[in-house]
């Protein structure tokens, strides 16, 4: 795992695939999904952590067995091919 600058990034986005996290406690009367529909990297796929998280465990957004997780990601256009860059 690396991190890269946004000078990086602006230079690469053609070689990668921008995946937007945003995600904010309830309490805090913020929607990533809202904030991303009105601004986001321009390519960002937007991927909802409430929505893609285990639901089968008392525990907040565990990620899900193996074949959900491949279908998740088939269903977002992500393959084992590509590199990524997750923000939020």
């Amino acid at each position: 795992m690396s991190l890269v600058t946004s000078d990086w990034l602006e230079n690469n986005l053609s070689k990668v695939k921008l995946i937007d996290c945003s995600w904010h406690m309830p309490s805090v009367n913020r929607n990533g999904h809202e904030e991303y529909l009105k601004e986001h990297i321009p390519g960002a796929i937007f991927f909802d952590l409430d929505k893609y998280s285990e639901k089968n465990t008392d525990l907040p957004h565990m990620l899900p067995g193996i074949t959900n997780w491949e279908k998740i990601v088939s269903s977002l256009g992500i393959n084992n091919n590509d590199r990524i860059i997750i923000y939020d």
